[in-house]
């Protein structure tokens, strides 16, 4: 008995490669399946690479299929005014629920309970853990903390504590 196994070739649609021409290059390529991230970007912008997608497959003769990544729940640092900024290790840097154009002294967070969450002492890891914060002090909207491990940070990075609990919804 033989059994027929059937690879897919996923390829991730980005910025320098959502254009109608590059998707098409794409699918005579061998592309199967469209991954779209659908953490970064606007509804319009994937409304147009879908477009795209589904234009160059009709004229390609390939049926191609189109995968939407969702993001789970993420805390993110908000907008950073002059980017990227640069965490120098030992300064203080200031995690914020308050509304603040971001700069080297702090930035503001998507998650309005922050403050209330954590615990002096704690770490916390910004941009993929490239970056290590340890919370000096607490007040009712800001996270005061030291920069262990500095270096560059551009806007809407993610934030991760481990070991704490986040009550955050996603969707299902």
């Amino acid at each position: 008995m033989s059994i027929m196994i059937k690879t897919k070739i996923v390829c991730t649609i980005g910025p320098a490669s959502s254009s109608y021409e590059k998707i098409e290059k794409l699918i005579q390529g061998g592309m199967d399946v469209a991954r779209l991230n659908f953490s970064h970007g606007s509804h319009e912008k994937h409304h147009q690479v879908i477009e795209n997608i589904r234009q160059a497959s009709l004229k390609t003769n390939e049926s191609v299929a189109i995968l939407q990544d969702l993001g789970g729940p993420k805390i993110r640092i908000g907008k950073i005014e002059k980017e990227p900024i640069l965490l120098k290790e030992g300064s203080s840097f200031i995690l914020t629920n308050r509304e603040v154009p971001g700069d080297e002294q702090g930035v503001s967070v998507t998650f309005p309970s922050l403050p209330q969450k954590v615990k002096k002492g704690d770490y916390i890891f910004l941009a993929d853990g490239t970056l290590e914060l340890k919370v000096k002090e607490l007040t009712p909207t800001d996270i005061i903390c030291r920069v262990v491990r500095g270096g560059k940070l551009t806007s809407r990075k993610g934030i991760n504590i481990p070991n704490i609990s986040m009550d955050i919804s996603s969707l299902t």
